[in-house]
């Protein structure tokens, strides 16, 4: 029993086990993983994330302004799953909004749509959605045609005398997915997937990087030198702008020989538009190392940025099927704005005016963060 003893005892062990409570309890990024990371989780899949998205923008072409078209859009409406933003019939600026991810359909209804109908010619009703929007079109698509046939079993019974045969009237639905007509979901995942390995890898990478040089103390050796404070940031950064645009061709290559993702629009002007996005991400990632004390807790702040940047920018589930309070974070946040560019140039082949709306608000955020991190790291260099 002795021996036993001896080899193992109990009064070590709880000993050993106090002294590990306590370090943890220390460490304010392991205490905030265990409480707020399962809190934002369940915010986030519990009220902001929808499997069955609603009120999603929706643009009418109507060229019959007839009772029976006039009840189907008001029903569109009703059903909650369309939310009607434009309806003055201008089929370019519709198509337009579409391009620049303003709108997620265009619903055109062709002239004499309804003489047709009544007269039993089965006429087309177009609807065209944006399926570059992963999960944004299945529910509310199938919800079009129980509307349509609502709006016309109710036009049928207030208007129509001795009408034709039931079986002989009826209206062509015709559906186009723009930019993925053939409905593949890899090509709705690797232009945002750019975005999210962006982020990751640089938002983590600078965070710990440069933290990791001040707990070891050579960046006080930097100090030393005849650097500048604003010089040792530019020194710092540049390798990882560089690092994110081998990253951005290493996809693109690898994303075009395996799985063969097109490439409609302009590769320089994607170059060019993803450069605001790199210098936003490594701010974020600067501004992570002043306020971590240590490469793991610089790294537990890049889990808590990551997780809204993939499920509230749009990339996972429908933007505009979020609650106006989840994507007024998504508006913060620079991927929401990425996504949409790099979906824009490879799948619509976007021009530079197409993609204006979503760098602007790219650069500013970029321009922010810079004078953030400039006055909160010349603090800490001081």
């Amino acid at each position: 029993m002795n021996n036993l003893t001896t080899l193992f005892s109990i009064n070590r062990v709880m000993g050993l086990m106090r002294k590990e409570f306590a370090l943890i309890f220390r460490d304010r990024g392991t205490i905030a993983m265990l409480i707020i990371l399962p809190i934002m989780l369940l915010i986030i899949f519990g009220f902001a994330i929808r499997l069955d998205p609603k009120h999603l923008p929706t643009s009418i072409i109507n060229y019959d302004n007839s009772p029976l078209t006039r009840n189907f859009v008001t029903n569109l409406q009703a059903s909650g799953y369309f939310q009607i933003n434009d309806t003055s019939g201008n089929e370019q600026a519709a198509h337009k909004a579409l391009a620049a991810s303003k709108t997620s359909f265009v619903i055109t209804i062709p002239a004499n749509f309804t003489r047709k109908f009544i007269r039993g010619e089965n006429p087309e009703l177009l609807v065209e959605l944006d399926a570059t929007d992963p999960g944004s079109s299945a529910s509310a698509l199938s919800n079009i045609q129980p509307i349509l046939t609502q709006a016309i079993n109710e036009f049928s019974a207030r208007g129509l005398n001795n009408p034709p045969l039931p079986q002989s009237r009826s209206v062509n639905l015709i559906i186009h997915r723009n930019y993925n007509e053939s409905n593949r979901s890899e090509y709705n995942i690797v232009p945002g997937l750019i975005g999210v390995l962006l982020t990751l890898t640089l938002v983590m990478l600078t965070s710990s990087a440069i933290t990791s040089e001040i707990s070891v103390g050579t960046m006080e050796m930097l100090l030393t030198t005849p650097l500048k404070p604003v010089e040792i940031i530019v020194g710092k950064v540049l390798p990882y702008v560089v690092l994110g645009y081998v990253q951005l061709t290493s996809i693109l290559i690898f994303g075009k020989l395996l799985i063969n993702i097109p490439i409609e629009g302009s590769l320089w002007l994607l170059y060019l538009s993803a450069a605001p996005f790199i210098i936003a991400n490594l701010m974020i990632g600067m501004i992570f190392s002043t306020i971590a004390k240590t490469p793991m807790q610089a790294m537990q702040l890049s889990i808590f940025f990551q997780l809204p940047s993939m499920f509230l920018t749009g990339y996972v589930f429908s933007f505009y099927g979020m609650p106006k309070w989840a994507q007024m974070i998504g508006f913060c946040l620079p991927m929401t704005y990425f996504t949409r560019i790099t979906r824009g140039i490879m799948l619509k082949a976007n021009h530079f005016s197409d993609i204006v709306p979503n760098v602007w608000p790219i650069v500013l955020i970029a321009l922010v963060l810079v004078v953030i991190t400039s006055k909160i790291f010349r603090r800490t260099l001081d």
